[in-house]
């Protein structure tokens, strides 16, 4: 991500960037929202690599947040899975997507990482665009996302595959799922510890291995083979809790040490 001439990130997020065949799940993703959420919903916004042009079909996911209007909220996501699931029939290029839900009172508030991701990362799709009420961020602890709560996403994790039922008809898939979620977080975690440095700021994976590596080539296999079971996730879970073991408690002393005044 550029930053301008004072070191402050630009929002890199276009409508005319949008590529076939993202946009017509981005206009339905759009009505849908619109019409189930109604009154509730103050505004929706786009963030990754679809609005900024780079989603690639069948890899990409599709990520937004909708911010409500502060009386609503619970209950809400139940509401809306029977949308995104059929959004991915609809869809089936787009691995994923996923509805953040916060309230109005959630992005106005400073301590709210959210600030931040719509400020340098959103596009709004509907509704009144709040970033002209927000700060303005520059690379650094604001921009933060994962590494403070990765012990715990590691923790959860390993905890989750464990009780998996060797019975489970759909343990390979669980496993599978489970590994692409912690392994994402993992390589953007690894450029979190390195993003003052780099003096820049992205969530897009193969970048954030690329720099990680730069600033410890001595933990470079490790995150490359982050890398490679984010994007190609493996069913083997005995090797996938060896590795969250090692490599996750490598990544989590690290930031306890790169960030202790903090953590």
């Amino acid at each position: 991500m550029l930053t301008d001439s004072d070191g402050y990130l630009i929002n890199e997020c276009h409508w005319d960037l949008i590529q076939a065949p993202w946009i017509n799940l981005v206009g339905d993703l759009r009505e849908r929202c619109v019409n189930l959420l109604g009154d509730r919903l103050h505004s929706l916004y786009l963030r990754g690599s679809v609005p900024r042009g780079l989603a690639i079909p069948n890899i990409s996911d599709l990520d937004s947040v909708a911010i409500l209007r502060s009386e609503f909220k619970s209950g809400l996501e139940d509401l809306l899975q029977p949308l995104k699931t059929q959004l991915i029939q609809q869809y089936p290029f787009c691995s994923k997507i996923e509805i953040a839900l916060i309230t109005e009172t959630e992005i106005q508030s400073p301590e709210s990482y959210w600030q931040a991701t719509i400020q340098t990362q959103g596009l709004c799709i509907y509704g009144e665009d709040v970033r002209s009420q927000l700060p303005r961020f520059k690379p650094g602890i604001a921009m933060l996302t994962h590494a403070f709560d990765l012990a715990d996403d590691l923790a959860e994790t390993q905890e989750f595959l464990r009780r998996l039922s060797s019975e489970d008809p759909h343990l390979e898939s669980q496993i599978k799922a489970q590994c692409s979620w912690i392994t994402r977080r993992m390589v953007r975690t690894g450029f979190e510890l390195v993003m003052e440095a780099e003096n820049t700021f992205t969530r897009d994976l193969h970048p954030c291995y690329e720099a990680f590596s730069q600033h410890f080539p001595e933990q470079e296999r490790f995150m490359r083979k982050a890398l490679e079971l984010a994007i190609q996730p493996a069913s083997d879970r005995a090797g996938l809790l060896m590795f969250l073991s090692h490599f996750g408690g490598w990544l989590v002393n690290a930031v306890d040490s790169a960030f202790a005044e903090i953590v």
